[in-house]
């Protein structure tokens, strides 16, 4: 689909008289009207102006792209329009808009408006062809100077491999991937470098890299903060970061890309990592945490439902079997920890060991006892990383003693020898270790119980937690204290995960609650600012962290004091939830849900009302 084969000469004008952006909106309609393309010309404009009442549609860089998906659209087209004197068309940038391109969608066209606006935008980027259209003659030559553009990235795109590739992923494959991916593809636009950045989010991986894409390019970034497939870049020039990277140092990293500054991968043989223990360690524990995740999340909303309707347990089959399927997904939270850590750490062979070193934790099995799981047993979070470490790091030291076998067995090596004698051993190391990992593990529950029984100590633990969350947010700290909170969950206690969670909304709030109150706060940002009220109601702390960036010495510490009021308001209290995710989507499921609200209010007032008086006095000194 091209841009021209949508746009009507008849739905351009180089010579509008319009004056505010309702008119703007109204005249492109009667254009789009005039060719026929509408069979509801109001239906449609409804559609537009619902859309511009989610977040303006004026791009920036003197470009807006009103568009609307409608029953009232016969069939798809486009119009343009040239305002040369400028126009308030309350632009991201604050900037007057000069060019106006309106996209018309059917309702059942799938995501043709997406096409013509990812194209447009992309086009758009070139500020010479963006003047050449404001000042384009006439009709037939704006019209030309589109189809010239046209087969210009066409061409391009033909002949050109990627000069850089990215990977990013976090362990929740949420908010760091994209931003790291759109930080990035930011970043080779700016710098002219021709880029692919490939997501592995929670909804799997988007944009893949094909073998072609590989061959053909200078390096490749991996910005990663959990387990990405790695066999595929064996030869390659690699740079590998922290997803944070990916955001914060986007440009730096395109630039070493293209310099081919990263080191030639090898499988197995990272050598970046080696002298870095606790990145490596991070990375392992995360691959983990991201694949235990959902059962965490499925198994608290059980929890939840399960919480509502206590009285009807008894009573109801229904709410018997959702019992055991909660069980079930909780005991299955640990295996698939430890199984994905020890993945991570030697890849597939070492998967059965860490599943079975998980379920031995389950089970408390012990040299002396090996008792039943039933139920009252509280398996440990911590002990099961361990085991995924254990049966990891075993299997990487077998792999190196099975590659002396001679040839003839080699067949039966990944199949049969691999996978029975690292069980075995795991089982024999992990039955032998558990009584005394336990003593560690009860003494950790035993001293946060302590803390938990006081109320001085209860709200400075809760306080700690929830600045743990802002801190780097979605860093290194933040999910150290976000899997203490799902440990503490399967310990059945539920009041830390809660003000962890409510620690960890309040950045993102913060960012939206300065810019409610200064509309001038965050330079152009406005909008986006705002948006990250759904990125704090969601659980969401990155939505904060471009903000951060801007001056991150007084935002951070704005969020962080925030951040800890609402934790420790939260633990005080007693505040819990039993899920590790979703945000005041799952207030249904908390205990003491005003106070929560309460608590989170009150971080959020707080930390805006310091940041706005730090960022002033920091402008005035």
């Amino acid at each position: 689909m091209k841009i021209t084969e949508l746009l009507n000469i008849d739905a351009i004008d180089l010579q509008p008289h319009v004056s505010s952006k309702q008119e703007a909106i109204e005249h492109m309609v009667d254009l789009l009207d005039q060719t026929g393309c509408l069979n509801d010309k109001e239906k449609y404009k409804e559609s537009v102006l619902q859309r511009e009442q989610q977040s303006t549609t004026g791009i920036g860089d003197g470009v807006a792209i009103p568009h609307g998906q409608s029953e009232g659209v016969a069939q798809a087209a486009l119009g343009a329009m040239v305002v040369k004197e400028g126009l308030d068309f309350q632009a991201l940038d604050g900037q007057p808009t000069y060019l106006f391109f309106m996209i018309a969608a059917p309702k059942e066209a799938g995501g043709v408006h997406l096409q013509a606006l990812a194209k447009l935008s992309t086009l758009l980027m070139d500020e010479s062809f963006r003047q050449a259209l404001i000042q384009a003659p006439s009709k037939e030559a704006f019209k030309q100077l589109i189809d010239e553009k046209e087969n210009e990235k066409t061409e391009v795109k033909q002949q050109v491999h990627p000069d850089v590739l990215a990977v990013t992923a976090c362990p929740t494959g949420i908010a760091h991937t994209f931003m790291a991916a759109e930080a990035l593809n930011q970043a080779g636009e700016k710098l002219n470098i021709s880029i692919k950045v490939e997501t592995n989010g929670q909804e799997g991986v988007k944009n893949g890299l094909t073998q072609d894409d590989i061959d053909h390019c200078k390096a490749i970034i991996v910005a990663a903060d959990k387990k990405v497939e790695m066999a595929r870049f064996e030869g390659e020039n690699v740079i590998q970061v922290p997803v944070k990277d990916g955001i914060s140092k986007a440009e730096e990293l395109v630039k070493k890309a293209m310099n081919q500054e990263g080191v030639i991968y090898h499988h197995g043989q990272n050598e970046k990592e080696k002298i870095n223990p606790i990145r490596i360690f991070y990375k392992h524990l995360m691959n983990g945490v991201s694949h235990a995740l959902p059962f965490a999340v499925a198994g608290g909303v059980l929890y939840g439902v399960l919480h509502l309707c206590q009285n009807a347990l008894a009573n109801s089959t229904l709410l018997s079997v959702l019992a055991m399927i909660y069980q079930l997904l909780m005991l299955m939270i640990i295996p698939v920890l430890s199984g994905y850590i020890a993945d991570s750490i030697a890849d597939r062979p070492a998967m059965v060991s860490g599943f079975m070193g998980g379920l031995i934790v389950c089970q408390g099995m012990a040299v002396n006892t090996i008792p039943t799981w039933n139920g009252t047993f509280v398996p440990s979070l911590f002990v099961g990383i361990i085991a995924g470490f254990i049966a990891g790091y075993f299997s990487l030291l077998l792999k190196k003693l099975l590659s002396y076998l001679p040839s003839c067995l080699k067949g039966i090596e990944a199949s049969l020898l691999h996978p029975v004698i690292s069980t075995g051993v795991v089982m024999l190391v992990m039955i032998f270790l558990n009584p005394y990992l336990y003593y560690v593990h009860n003494g950790i529950l035993n001293l946060v119980y302590q803390f938990e029984i006081n109320t001085p100590t209860k709200i400075l633990f809760g306080a700690v937690l929830g600045m743990m969350m802002a801190i780097d947010m979605g860093g290194p700290i933040n999910k150290t204290a976000y899997v203490f909170g799902i440990g503490m969950i399967i310990n059945h206690d539920y009041t830390t995960m809660a003000a962890i969670m409510a620690g960890g909304m309040v950045p993102p709030l913060v960012i939206a609650l300065t810019a409610t109150l200064k509309k001038n706060k965050w330079s152009g940002r406005r909008k986006e600012a705002l948006m990250n009220y759904i990125n704090g109601i969601s659980f969401i702390s990155e939505g904060a962290i471009p903000f951060m960036q801007e001056n991150p010495q007084t935002v951070l510490t704005a969020c962080c004091i925030g951040a800890a009021i609402t934790g420790g308001l939260s633990m005080y209290f007693n505040c819990g939830i039993a899920s590790p995710h979703g945000g005041l989507f799952l207030i249904w499921m908390v205990d003491y849900p005003l106070q929560y609200l309460i608590s989170i209010l009150a971080g959020t007032v707080i930390g805006s009302l310091l940041l706005l008086v730090l960022k002033s006095k920091k402008e005035n000194s």
